[in-house]
């Protein structure tokens, strides 16, 4: 029998993270609470069925959930947000899973470190030695799914653009939600507000310095969108309306346009806030967003890849745009 799951209106859950925005600012709670309180916002229930375990990928913690979907070798290696300071697998595994159910694979979360106790690129260098131990374990990279939320998304398309500098072969698809990718805008603090009941730019804006580690903001492997988006697998980019880091995606979609085979897919969520995505059975709308970003994902995971170094004259990446579009369904207010 399928149980029911409670939905919550969203002036309500607007509410409750308004209410939490105070409390993660506050400088009289130590960082080990704060994390504890976002571990506690972003921990969603796996689907029925899916066995968790802890596991190493080349001396890596990872969190690995294997959903009963998961039948046709697909590794979804998702990398979970926090501003590169908070968040952990082991809280984002169940929305892993959640993902992982419907594209039928089985989620792989990094427990890469954070800042400030490991600044800029340790989180980088870590997520780069669990791809390679994928690939090293026999896992056929267009097989693989790279997936990731806010500071995760930003750290998907840096690990994606080391790939290709590094000669790495490149996964089938990248899945973007609500991606953290100009830090450079916030280091300069000229991000604008919106209506986001979370994310305001004070709050980036404090994450930036302990994550650059003394780098420079614009660096391409620290802010994405500010590098060579040329030679990429397809993306497949969420974003929300009320989101102050929705204009990173604008200028995604942007950059990926300039090349000439550059593939995007962009669905903005009008009157939705930062990875809303994680109200995954309190939210009708976010069922709604997971399933969407699914079945992109996994038509792209779907395909047999072209060998990048075939010379029959066809390129794989000679795909059409699709520029940012309207929600596939209404949001409700």
């Amino acid at each position: 029998m399928r149980r029911r799951t409670m939905q919550v209106p969203p002036p309500l859950l607007r509410a409750g993270l308004r209410a939490a925005r105070p409390v993660i600012l506050s400088p009289r709670i130590s960082l080990a609470t704060t994390r504890r309180l976002v571990d506690a916002l972003t921990r969603v229930r796996a689907p029925r069925g899916t066995r968790c375990e802890r596991t190493q990928i080349g001396g890596v913690a990872c969190e690995q959930a294997t959903p009963p979907t998961a039948t046709d070798g697909r590794i979804l290696l998702y990398l979970h947000g926090g501003g590169y300071a908070l968040g952990s697998a082991r809280a984002y595994r169940g929305f892993a899973a959640q993902l992982a159910q419907r594209v039928g694979a089985v989620a792989v979360v990094p427990d890469y470190p954070l800042a400030p106790e490991h600044p800029f690129p340790a989180a980088l260098d870590d997520v780069l030695t669990v791809y390679r131990g994928l690939l090293q374990s026999g896992y056929d990279p267009g097989r693989i799914i790279l997936a990731g939320d806010s500071a995760g998304g930003g750290l998907s398309l840096a690990l994606a653009m080391s790939l290709r500098e590094q000669g790495l072969p490149q996964p089938a698809v990248i899945g973007l939600i609500c991606p953290w990718l100009d830090l450079a805008a916030d280091a300069a603090r000229t991000r604008v507000a919106l209506r986001d009941p979370l994310i305001v730019p004070s709050i980036v804006t404090e994450w930036v310095d302990p994550y650059l580690g003394g780098r420079a903001a614009t660096d391409p492997l620290i802010s994405p969108v500010l590098g060579d988006l040329s030679g990429l697998p397809p993306i497949v980019v969420h974003s929300a309306g009320d989101d102050p880091l929705a204009v990173d995606v604008d200028a995604l979609v942007a950059a990926v346009g300039a090349h000439p085979g550059g593939r995007i897919e962009h669905t903005r969520y009008s009157r939705r806030w930062h990875v809303f995505h994680l109200q995954i059975g309190l939210l009708a709308d976010a069922a709604v967003a997971v399933d969407d970003l699914a079945d992109a994902l996994r038509r792209h995971a779907g395909r047999k890849k072209r060998d990048a170094t075939a010379t029959d004259g066809v390129s794989a990446l000679h795909v059409a745009l699709r520029p940012p579009h309207p929600p596939r369904r209404r949001q409700p207010t």
